[in-house]
């Protein structure tokens, strides 16, 4: 028997919450899921996600490039980041990259002359609710902004469940981890009556989420260097 040769296997808002409350025992008999529980289960799935957004997983990190503006120091990012990873200046002629240095609020704010024109050699990124803002130092000078873009690595923000059919904005193998953790998230609201059955869903969520966030990382290896600096 040969196998499907599929690989696209998902599950949208509704089977997910529709999941969820089975683990519970909620609609496990067939019987249809009433409006506010559908409407609690996609709450809560929003919430889990947006919890889980907040951490530096590898398929939300993602490219992009900005164009530099001669004399600017902030550039708006849209979409918005989550968290900027790493800035390059890339000669756009040549190719070559160079990476930028990371600031720390502090000491950007500490810069007298914050708009000095030149090659960008330093970036801060500033993460706020309603818009994030990348500020880079030296501002471009004229013959930079013609030469040169930058390269950013960030995390972007996973995608929001606003429909019934929305596809889960995370890999396959997230699937069953999601469902589970949903189903711990609802249980205080939806309580089951065995207590070994709740201790069960927080263990296998907890199992569920640890094994996958063990996997959720770089297989490189990392090389740290003491910095010595002699009197």
């Amino acid at each position: 028997m040969s196998t499907s040769g599929d690989t696209t296997f998902n599950l949208q808002s509704s089977e997910i919450v529709a999941k969820a409350f089975s683990i519970l025992g909620v609609g496990s008999e067939g019987e249809n899921l009433s409006a506010r529980q559908l409407e609690d289960g996609k709450d809560s799935l929003n919430l889990l996600v947006k919890t889980w957004g907040a951490r530096p997983h590898l398929w939300t990190r993602t490219e992009r490039s900005v164009t530099l503006v001669q004399g600017q120091a902030a550039y708006t990012l849209t979409p918005r980041a989550m968290r900027v990873l790493e800035v390059r200046r890339k000669v756009t002629a040549s190719g070559y990259e160079t990476p930028l240095g990371e600031w720390s609020r502090d000491e950007y704010i500490s810069q007298p002359n914050k708009l000095v024109e030149s090659i960008p050699v330093s970036f801060y990124f500033d993460p706020q609710t309603t818009a994030s803002t990348l500020y880079i130092w030296p501002t471009p000078s004229a013959a930079t902004a013609t030469d040169m873009t930058l390269k950013l690595t960030y995390l972007r923000r996973m995608d929001d469940f606003d429909n019934t059919n929305d596809d889960a904005d995370l890999p396959q193998e997230w699937l069953q981890a999601l469902v589970w953790n949903l189903a711990n998230d609802l249980e205080p609201e939806y309580p089951v009556n065995d207590p070994r059955l709740a201790d069960k869903i927080e263990r296998r969520a907890t199992q569920l989420l640890g094994q996958l966030s063990a996997w959720d990382d770089e297989p490189a290896s990392l090389y740290v260097q003491p910095d010595r600096r002699w009197p």
